[in-house]
């Protein structure tokens, strides 16, 4: 079964990471990834406070993204992964680091069998999707996430589409076992933001995660969607902590997961 609508299917989206892999001559890839910064206006209203929006954005966030990544089982990512609102790849980039790790342990413990569509020892890739605006985020393009995830060596984990998040996603439902996102919904319109949280909660799986992080203030609206709209009962929202402070803007984080029956 395809991972995409039906509108979807023939031709599928430009997977962005096999159409750079193939260019010639190749792009030099750099020894380490780079995520740029995000909003410069966010850093300049910041004044005073500027230091924590640096740090946030340059080391804080990247640190909490690996502190929920390793506590998930290796289950949460046999499945394809979808990260929203993905950029140059911070967190789409370590779903597929992990998966990596899982296909690489796989295949000293098991006879592979033919891999196909980015299939690796049996685990699915990690998608993303992005609009690659550069106002979000500098530098913001799939060149830049495709050389990430070339010094990463991960691109065969990887796929990458332009898509916008305030429309229907180009998948289909209950497509991936777990869905992220981080500091993308916020950009959009309270309407968009909707649109995003519902898209996300419809093709997440059933027994699937989602888990956004965002600016402290849009997350009512997330938790009125899954648990009244949609009948979920597994929804908690926190305070991230000091590590992703934009500002004087703290980050909150949901977790949800999708019911079974």
């Amino acid at each position: 079964m395809s991972i995409y609508t039906p509108s979807h299917q023939s031709p599928p989206p430009e997977d962005h990471i096999l159409s750079l892999s193939s260019r010639s001559p190749q792009p030099a890839v750099p020894k380490e990834p780079n995520y740029g910064l995000d909003s410069l206006f966010g850093l300049l209203a910041s004044f005073v406070t500027a230091p924590l929006y640096l740090y946030a954005t340059l080391r804080g966030k990247s640190r909490v993204w690996d502190d929920i990544i390793d506590v998930l089982p290796d289950e949460a990512f046999r499945a394809p992964a979808l990260d929203v609102g993905c950029g140059r790849g911070l967190v789409l980039l370590k779903l597929a680091q992990r998966k990596k790790k899982i296909s690489e342990a796989t295949a000293r413990t098991e006879v592979g069998g033919p891999e196909d569509d980015k299939v690796v020892n049996g685990i699915s890739p990690a998608y993303g999707i992005d609009i690659f605006s550069t106002a979000d985020q500098t530098g913001n393009s799939p060149l830049a996430t495709y050389l990430n995830s070339a010094s990463l060596s991960v691109t065969r984990h990887t796929i990458l589409h332009t898509a916008s998040f305030t429309e229907p996603f180009p998948f289909a439902e209950s497509s991936f076992s777990l869905v992220t996102s981080n500091l993308a919904i916020h950009n959009a319109k309270r309407e968009g933001r909707l649109v995003a949280v519902r898209e996300m909660a419809r093709v997440c799986a059933p027994g699937g995660k989602i888990i956004i992080i965002d600016l402290y203030g849009y997350f009512k609206d997330h938790k009125t969607v899954l648990e009244e709209e949609m009948g979920w009962k597994d929804v908690d929202v926190s305070m991230v902590g000091f590590k992703m402070l934009y500002g004087t803007l703290p980050c909150q984080i949901l977790t949800a997961t999708k019911p079974v029956a």
